[in-house]
């Protein structure tokens, strides 16, 4: 293989918080698309000092010829598995937060690298945007769809308490929504489709009490 591809095959890199690094970054001499596997290697669940409460994103960057794309997927627990046709692959990873307990922020260990072939992988894609901040009574927040998002479940509070209000924009500065799905109390959160045309999500939270730290807004992606 090492005739065929210039550049990095694949590494390992140790991450902080708020800190990025390259990881792959493939481009085939003859230019001609393949179908590449690739391996995202996430962190493990817990490492020596305790719980790997770590959000790691890669930025995938691919293309043939003139023609590029990218799509930001989470690392997840241990890792994912995807394939793309593609005669170049770059990927980066982007450590953007930790949920450790007390103050503790763990340092992680992520990789990549590539394989020719599909892989017969089934792994579930998701981009995950997490708010910073709690949210109060009758307040809102926004995330942006990312990059071939096509459906959203939120994930926020107590089930039995809190209760939602997703709307769903094309202009998010020109009001009212696409659509809107209401939430109850003790109702799951719902996997919610989204329109080619949707490039906004508004969370408001229509319960009493305020939604802790955290509310994440899991993507799925078409990849």
């Amino acid at each position: 293989m090492s005739g065929r591809y210039e550049r990095n095959p694949g590494r390992i890199v140790e991450l902080a918080p708020g800190s990025s690094r390259d990881l792959l970054d493939l481009r085939w001499k003859d230019e001609i698309a393949r179908v590449i596997c690739v391996t995202l290697v996430g962190p493990p669940a817990s490492g020596q000092d305790g719980a790997n409460a770590a959000v790691c994103v890669a930025l995938v960057q691919w293309g043939a010829g003139e023609a590029e794309t990218e799509a930001e997927i989470d690392f997840g627990v241990g890792g994912v598995v995807f394939t793309v046709p593609a005669s170049a692959i770059r990927i980066t990873a982007d450590y953007e937060a930790t949920f450790a307990g007390s103050e503790r922020a763990p340092v992680v260990r992520v990789g990549a690298f590539a394989s020719i072939g599909s892989g017969d992988r089934h792994t579930r894609l998701t981009r995950t945007r997490i708010a910073p901040d709690p949210i109060d009574p009758a307040a809102s927040v926004a995330f942006e769809v990312p990059p071939f998002g096509r459906a959203i479940r939120v994930l926020a509070g107590d089930q039995a308490t809190r209760a939602l209000r997703l709307d769903f924009f094309s202009d998010p500065t020109v009001p009212p929504p696409a659509y809107s799905v209401e939430i109850p109390a003790g109702a799951a959160a719902p996997l919610v489709d989204l329109t080619p045309d949707v490039t906004s999500v508004l969370l408001t939270n229509t319960g009493a009490a305020a939604l802790p730290v955290g509310a994440r807004a899991v993507f799925e992606l078409g990849i």
